[in-house]
């Protein structure tokens, strides 16, 4: 792929989709986080019982990695998940940051759907005033 290509990130807690597209070429990457969340549900104390889940920051560089600098990207999402990826490369990763175009609430779209939104985005076409 050029230098010149954008990005889509669609990301909950347990898994994340990242699409790099550039004129007809695109990729696609599925990146799982190794924290299991779901097996501590018995338990109620801390983030469970109504605390946020603790960052999985190895999750959030391995989700950077496959992005592999693009020239903008959209991160979507169902929850709170992309809020909080996009909080930590506001910290951890301004460079990158600064290339995010949009944080937008999105449930379980189709990767054609995906490639549509962040196409949007690249050409400035999409409503910001419905990005957060």
């Amino acid at each position: 792929m050029s230098d010149g290509y954008h990005a889509v990130v669609w990301l909950d807690h347990s898994e994340a989709k990242v699409f790099r597209f550039d004129g007809a070429e695109k990729s696609e990457a599925d990146i799982h986080s190794h924290t299991s969340l779901q097996r501590l549900h018995h338990r109620r104390t801390g983030w469970e019982a109504g605390g946020n889940p603790p960052e999985d920051t190895e999750f959030f560089e391995r989700i950077i990695s496959a992005l592999d600098h693009p020239g903008g990207t959209v991160i979507t999402g169902p929850g709170n998940a992309k809020s909080a990826f996009k909080a930590f490369l506001d910290h951890a990763r301004p460079n990158i940051a600064s290339h995010v175009v949009a944080v937008v609430d999105l449930d379980h779209p189709t990767a054609d759907a995906l490639l549509a939104l962040g196409r949007r985005y690249s050409l400035g076409l999409a409503d910001t005033a419905k990005a957060t």
